[in-house]
């Protein structure tokens, strides 16, 4: 069993039920699914200016390592594992990250020439703006049948003008170390969403849309993706009122923009970043953790444990009430933190209701794989039935453990804090002598370096470091990548920003910075292009990014640009590079499937480029990631000792993968638990009188749940998901079976076949969101009886349970 990525926010939950959130995947923090906006649960696709054909740079001091020497695969490993490798060839030295920079001009914030200080993001909001209110005039005002043909592709430009804002705003908001460029990012990304709220009510937009759709003459000319992606505008249009009245359509806004107000203030303050603190006395209770974690480390005297340390103490500390006051110390919560959720909770039920919907849920899933709550619980309870005798067998071994531990006759009630405590002790007892570590084969710059050659045999693509400029990048910690396609040459870049500092989120996330586009906007028909002469300057932000020219493609295309997060230790000199535990290595995996899907999903409208597909569909290619850190052929090209260079044992893999599936049971159905919170907590419940986030969780965790509910917690405040992923948290187990289905089918025998990458490139990866999921699933199974996506369709992946 391969544990997830949220492997983590597992373990947490279990120290109140929970585990850190993603920021996905927030993505990927996101609101509702909007065609104008990156805001979507579509995987919010954040997009910025990054191509400089146009644009003198500065010169960097140095371009390149010395080929010579070192071949580009040990390139690439060092740039991570010594940081003066990455300074030295491919960072101007000396740089200002900001925009008082004394010694070179800044190029701005991925090259874009607005973005040199704060006050720019006004700046490019601005022009955003004006652009975009240009298109909405172009748009409304089309008449003729040649600008008719043109209204879906101004539609997507549209999108795609204020996505290169609002996505960037989005990132720089919860990334940046610079309090005044967050800042100004969040004023930004809350002034462009009130607009585009208003867009999606637009009855004008939504009247020529409808004309063009209904007549044939002009609608048969489109391609199957530009169907697709009116018909997603179409749709977003219909799920956000706009057949309501006017004075209701207002109401919609309204509603809309205090769910994101809500959100942004419920996502941005979780408690766990509250450092409080539990006094213990004397200190001599505090046995088998390491004096270190204390304040006190004299036994007579009182030692003081901030809650940060909440994951030693519940895995290391004897005392079960100390265990105890940790966890409900780390899982407390004030009133108005639950206030805050409650109000986006019913906020967003007002919404659903007033657009005709039963509940939010029902309003979010109908464009989802799944469709409706009701398959959602069908599925989540099919897979709870399934692992329930699992994961209580899994309990019963920990409860024998305290029995054992404790004396008791009696059977032992086995409660949240005590699992770590129990489960240490269980693998500790199992196993005849401690495991090697595992460490030492998995250093950062090597973990990169085997991706790329993963995706060098499965997909004809690698990683090349490339150069960064003067105030391109946010930390001096960033490194730059190329992705370089065989024979399309480059096909977008990735922003690396994988080491922990002080205030950076500690969350793994993927941001998608900018959309893959085609952007000669009239691409389906080039002698007709002196129709949008006037709208050529419209494609980006700034006049220098006018799209690259791909090999074996016709037009010019944006590039994908994304941001990888995660929070791994810093490396410490050249011979002291980071080393990843077993899940960090999955970790970056799973971070890199978002990656290759943004860079893979190239299609011509923005809308639909991606991950900017279904929420249940956006994890598959990024869980599937998780099954090749498994698997000995992919190991055996990469996993070398960071000192020695000798490869992996064998053994030592078998034996990590054994012990790290230990207990994995709990931890299904604890994500289990979470996802039929989610749903809960999105159904007709938040429009009743008695709603009570904290009263829905306890009674869950004591029916369904394996450990009891812990009074004085709600650990639901920390559920970060809830606003990015609302009603959608199923999304991940819904991934997980389809992932494993794949791998089973598909890669499992021969996980470097570059006959099985191609078949998952063609059938999945490159449509991103511009073909219907089911279809994509299907033909990667050559599975006909799933492609309806009906419920007979969810009752066959129903029974693909063991592929988890």
């Amino acid at each position: 069993m391969i544990y997830n990525k949220l492997r983590k926010e597992t373990l947490r939950f279990l120290h109140s039920y929970s585990r850190r959130p993603k920021l996905h995947d927030s993505p990927e923090i996101c609101q509702t699914k909007n065609s104008f906006t990156c805001l979507s649960q579509r995987h919010s696709s954040y997009s910025v200016n990054t191509n400089t054909t146009n644009q003198q740079l500065p010169t960097p001091i140095v371009t390149s390592i010395n080929v010579g020497h070192k071949n580009q695969d040990e390139i690439l490993r060092l740039i991570f594992d010594d940081h003066e490798a990455w300074n030295s060839s491919f960072c101007t030295r000396n740089l200002s990250f900001f925009s008082n920079s004394l010694t070179t001009k800044s190029t701005g914030l991925f090259r874009n020439p607005e973005l040199t200080s704060p006050q720019g993001f006004q700046v490019a909001a601005d022009k955003a703006l004006n652009k975009a209110k240009f298109l909405v005039n172009s748009i409304c005002l089309a008449s003729t049948e040649e600008e008719l043909r043109m209204v879906v592709k101004n539609l997507d430009q549209l999108s795609n003008v204020l996505c290169s804002v609002i996505d960037l705003a989005e990132f720089v908001r919860n990334a940046h170390p610079d309090q005044e460029f967050s800042q100004a990012a969040n004023r930004t990304y809350v002034y462009l969403c009130s607009y585009m709220n208003t867009l999606n009510t637009n009855t004008e937009l939504y009247k020529v849309l409808k004309r063009v759709l209904s007549t044939p003459r002009i609608s048969s000319h489109f391609s199957d993706e530009e169907v697709q992606v009116a018909n997603v505008f179409l749709r977003d249009f219909e799920k956000s009122g706009i057949h309501l009245p006017s004075s209701q359509r207002e109401q919609y806004v309204k509603l809309s923009d205090k769910i994101i107000a809500l959100g942004c203030k419920f996502a941005q303050t979780p408690p766990n970043r509250e450092i409080r603190q539990i006094e213990v006395y004397p200190a001599s209770r505090l046995e088998g953790l390491n004096p270190e974690y204390t304040e006190s480390a004299n036994s007579n005297r009182m030692a003081i444990l901030p809650t940060n340390q909440w994951e030693m103490v519940l895995k290391y500390v004897k005392d079960e009430q100390v265990r105890k006051d940790m966890y409900i110390a780390a899982n407390s919560a004030s009133k108005s933190q639950i206030d805050t959720l409650e109000n986006l909770l019913r906020t967003r039920a007002e919404l659903a209701n007033l657009v005709g919907m039963e509940s939010y849920g029902h309003m979010s899933l109908n464009d989802k794989m799944v469709k409706t709550p009701e398959n959602v619980q069908t599925f989540l309870r099919t897979l709870a039935d399934h692992h329930r005798p699992k994961a209580l067998a899994d309990l019963q071994l920990l409860q024998k453990a305290k029995e054992r531990y404790t004396g008791s006759k009696i059977p032992a009630t086995l409660n949240a804090w005590d699992r770590d405590y129990y489960t240490v002790a269980v693998m500790s007892q199992s196993s005849a002598q401690p495991l090697a570590p595992i460490s030492p084969f998995f250093s950062v710059g090597s973990v990169i370096q085997g991706l790329s050659n993963l995706f060098s045999r499965l997909y004809g693509i690698s990683f090349q470091p490339a150069e960064v400029m003067p105030g391109e990048v946010w930390h001096e910690d960033v490194r730059k990548l190329d992705v370089v396609d065989e024979t399309e040459g480059k096909i977008g870049t990735i922003y690396c920003d994988l080491f922990n500092r002080h205030g950076k989120f500690k969350n793994a996330a993927h941001y998608t910075v900018r959309c893959s586009r085609r952007v000669d906007v009239n691409h389906d028909n080039n002698e007709n292009d002196h129709l949008i002469s006037d709208l050529s300057e419209l494609n980006d932000l700034s006049s220098f990014n006018r799209g690259v020219k791909v090999k074996g493609k016709t037009g010019l295309y944006q590039l994908p640009v994304v941001v990888l997060m995660c929070d791994f230790a810093r490396p410490r000199g050249r011979n002291d590079p980071t080393l990843l535990s077993w899940g960090e290595v999955e970790t970056l995996f799973h971070e890199m499937g978002h990656a290759m899907h943004s860079m893979i999903g190239r299609t011509d409208f923005h809308n639909v480029a991606g991950t900017r597909c279904p929420t249940d569909f956006v994890e598959l290619p990024s869980i599937l990631m998780e099954h090749f850190v498994s698997s000995p052929q992919v190991l055996a090209t990469f996993a070398n000792h960071y000192q020695t260079r000798d490869p992996i044992p064998f053994n030592l893999i078998k034996s990590h993968k054994k012990a790290h599936s230990t207990f994995a049971a709990i931890d299904i159905q604890l994500q289990i638990v979470m996802a039929l919170l989610d749903q809960l907590y999105h159904s007709s419940l938040a429009t009743t009188s008695s709603f009570d986030t904290t009263a829905i969780l306890a009674n869950l965790q004591d029916t369904v749940g394996l450990f009891p509910s812990v009074p004085k917690t709600a650990w639901q405040i920390q559920f970060a998901h809830l606003f990015g992923y609302g009603a959608g948290y199923y999304s991940y187990l819904f991934g997980q079976v389809l992932a494993g289905k794949l791998w089973k089918e598909i890669f499992e025998k021969d996980p470097l076949s570059r006959e099985a990458g191609e078949k998952f490139r063609r059938d999945v990866l490159q449509w991103g969101g511009s073909r219907d999921p089911w279809l994509c699933v299907g033909n990667a199974l050559n599975d006909e009886r799933i492609i309806a996506g009906d419920n007979k369709s969810m009752l066959i992946v129903g029974e693909w349970v063991d592929s988890l």
